[in-house]
């Protein structure tokens, strides 16, 4: 597949009715970039987590709609942590859209696929009240009719895992997701399959990028095995959806610097870095 650049962007904003700014979505939008920082606990699960939301300020000659603005959830990958794609969301939220940027309670020991679901219900109910209090940066801010999420690698599966659960969902971006398990991958409890067994209850538009390097062994096994990467979810996906591969690119520099030992054994890309990450924001 080719290096797609400007002409899917624009039509892929345009399809997905989140962007509408008019500035070019290759580079930073009109708006400011306010940030909130906040440390949760689920009062249902009792499970603690961070919360990064960058959403957009009013500046000289851009004005906030009246009617709100989207809410996207942008999930992070295995064992990383929200601030890694702080990129994304400062590009997202330069163009009018409130980005929330989660780190989840995680570790090797301790994963759970279906509780981490529920984590991201929880935070974007969290993000909705916040749109109805008063005296909140993001109050009167969201509209509720209009959230999408995103995400990397198993928060890519995350985001369709959540999308399979909550019709609310109605766009999801997703870089190089992968449909694994842990320790115990035959537990449908702990580690429910997406693809092909909850595509059919995903009614959300999707935009699928993959790695071309992503199936590649660098040390035991692949960072986005082939047998459950994007181009799995997107062969059981419903209309419309868009599958684009990143020719050269590497399963780990979606990333923003900061997480080379974790992502050490993911093979490398041969594409430029920061091309796959402001094309990929793009």
């Amino acid at each position: 597949m080719r290096r797609w650049r400007t002409p899917i962007v624009f039509l892929v904003l345009c399809w997905l009715g989140l962007g509408a700014t008019g500035a070019s979505p290759e580079g930073p939008g009109p708006f400011e970039v306010g940030e909130l920082r906040e440390r949760l606990v689920d009062p249902a699960t009792a499970r603690t987590m961070d919360l990064l939301v960058l959403y957009p300020r009013a500046a000289s000659g851009a004005v906030l709609p009246d009617g709100g603005v989207p809410l996207i959830l942008f999930n992070h990958g295995f064992m990383l942590w929200g601030e890694l794609y702080r990129s994304y969301g400062e590009r997202f939220a330069s163009h009018g859209l409130v980005v929330a940027l989660p780190t989840y309670p995680m570790s090797f020991s301790s994963v759970n696929h279906t509780a981490l679901a529920g984590d991201a219900r929880f935070l974007i109910d969290h993000c909705l009240s916040l749109d109805a209090q008063p005296g909140s940066a993001l109050y009167g801010l969201v509209d509720e009719d209009r959230i999408g999420a995103g995400g990397h690698s198993f928060g890519g599966k995350l985001s369709l895992l959540v999308a399979s659960m909550d019709a609310r969902i109605a766009a999801i971006g997703a870089l190089d997701p992968v449909d694994g398990g842990g320790p115990a991958l035959d537990d449908p409890v702990l580690f429910p399959s997406v693809t092909p067994e909850r595509m059919p209850a995903i009614h959300a538009q999707l935009l699928l990028l993959g790695a071309e390097l992503g199936g590649v062994s660098w040390f035991l096994i692949p960072c986005a095995p082939i047998a459950e990467n994007y181009q799995r979810f997107y062969e059981a996906a419903n209309a419309p959806a868009i599958e684009v591969t990143q020719l050269g690119a590497g399963h780990g520099q979606y990333v923003d610097p900061g997480a080379d030992a974790m992502l050490a054994a993911c093979a490398p890309g041969t594409a430029d870095t920061e091309w796959v990450r402001s094309s990929s924001a793009a």
